[in-house]
């Protein structure tokens, strides 16, 4: 299991939502969870005042690096999972990928999103050799589209770029994802008629966590059974006519 996961980018591209799927997953499979809501919008302490957040989860708020690190310090104190959402500030994002064992930067379907994170990736190279050893970071994709087009294509040339590696499995734009923010609890305690789109979301959730570390042998062979890998998923608009 990954111990500590931080999420930023420097302009705002789905790191909440992001980190809330990961805790999700997590909460599924029995594993504790603290989230630490770093952004300033604090959209995670409003999603756990509302119903239905898992009894394994936690939320907390961190404004500053000392508190950031003081509440990192507890979590692996207590062998939970850790998933910071440093949201677009750039001393956050600095701190929560030192403090880290691997560091996020979400990438959503528009040029400005990449543009943001590869700069956020060129700030995370000037903190090479600071931090836990070992520490790495990845672009994954936040909000895609599985139709191929020019746009698509731009944003993928320009994260080439860079020789920081890319997660082949990324959140495709769905309705599902921005349910529990309405609704409470997390996609694996919504139901279908709430939330179109829950099982392929469901998976592809799973999968993404598998491939960054937070499920693995250990855990895996504990945790309720989740749903299979789903690679060809329908985007948003698909999800919208399923619920019609």
């Amino acid at each position: 299991m990954m111990p500590v996961l931080s999420i930023g980018s420097l302009k705002t591209s789905g790191s909440t939502t992001l980190a809330l799927t990961l805790a999700g997953v997590a909460a599924a499979a029995d594993i504790p969870v603290v989230l630490i809501d770093a952004a300033r919008d604090k959209d995670l302490v409003d999603w756990a005042a509302k119903p239905g957040r898992p009894a394994g989860c936690t939320v907390e708020i961190a404004d500053d690096e000392m508190t950031l690190e003081r509440l990192v310090r507890a979590a692996r104190r207590r062998g939970e999972l850790a998933v910071i959402d440093a949201g677009d500030n750039a001393d956050l994002i600095r701190a929560g990928a030192r403090l880290a064992d691997r560091a996020l930067i979400p990438v959503r379907f528009s040029p400005l999103s990449a543009y943001a994170a590869l700069a956020t990736d060129r700030l995370l190279q000037a903190e090479v050799g600071r931090g836990r050893r070992d520490r790495d970071w990845a672009f994954t994709a936040s909000a895609v589209t599985t139709i191929p087009s020019r746009i698509a294509r731009t944003i993928e040339t320009m994260i080439e770029r860079s020789a920081t590696p890319r997660l082949q499995i990324g959140l495709v734009l769905r309705a599902a994802y921005e349910a529990p923010f309405l609704h409470g609890g997390t996609l694996f305690t919504l139901a279908e008629e709430i939330a179109p789109g829950l099982d392929r979301a469901r998976a592809e959730a799973a999968t993404l966590a598998y491939e960054i570390g937070i499920l693995g042998q250990e855990t895996h062979a504990a945790a309720p059974v989740l749903p299979a890998p789903v690679r060809d998923a329908p985007i948003y608009e698909a999800d919208l006519a399923d619920a019609a």
